[in-house]
């Protein structure tokens, strides 16, 4: 896998299309999008399996976690994490990353447990983190990504500004001309298709 250029949330784009083909349009130009909407609420299956069967071959999704976890373990904390990996799981073929947010003052040795309970939930993907450089650092040994930084298992790029450094994961953007721009020199500003 190639750094996937996309946007985070594709919704308002493309006005002049009806609603069924504003999808496809914005699939023809990315091969990756992060859906904000599941920072404020697990998705229903019956979406997250619809999203799935409207993807074209080598299209993903990434999910923002919900902004109500606490990132201290417990069994409604776990409860709530299993529920929404298991739904980005649905996506099957079509799962990106996930990006979880850190809230600020979180206490590191409640986070270092609440990782182990995540990796007790046996739900390997792409998971990462953003927050304080001492959380981040706890993520990183536990084998996931920080946000915004080139070290790690895979990169999770926001808004990132020069040129995109090397590897793989997913660069994401607010704005659509900025996106295309990246995408268009991401393959030597021949295309804007991702087909990666």
């Amino acid at each position: 896998m190639a750094l996937r250029i996309g946007l985070i949330g594709y919704k308002g784009l493309f006005p002049e299309l009806p609603p069924s083909a504003r999808f496809r349009r914005y699939a023809e130009l990315f091969s990756t999008v992060e859906l904000p909407q599941t920072r404020n609420r697990i998705p229903e299956k019956e979406v997250v399996l619809r999203w799935a069967r409207r993807a074209p071959e080598g299209f993903v999704y990434s999910f923002q976690a919900p902004k109500y976890l606490t990132y201290r373990p417990s069994g409604h904390e776990r409860r709530t994490l299993r529920k929404f990996l298991r739904r980005h799981r649905l996506l099957g073929a079509h799962r990106g990353g996930v990006r979880f947010s850190l809230p600020e003052g979180l206490d590191s040795a409640a986070f270092k447990e609440w990782l182990s309970m995540l990796a007790e939930l046996e739900l390997p993907g792409d998971y990462a983190f953003e927050g304080s450089p001492e959380l981040e650092a706890l993520a990183l040994e536990a084998g996931h990504a920080a946000v915004r930084l080139k070290e790690g298992p895979f990169l999770y790029l926001i808004e990132p500004e020069g040129p995109l450094p090397e590897g793989q994961g997913y660069a994401y953007f607010s704005e659509l001309e900025r996106a295309l721009r990246y995408s268009t020199w991401a393959q030597g500003g021949t295309s804007t298709n991702q087909t990666r």
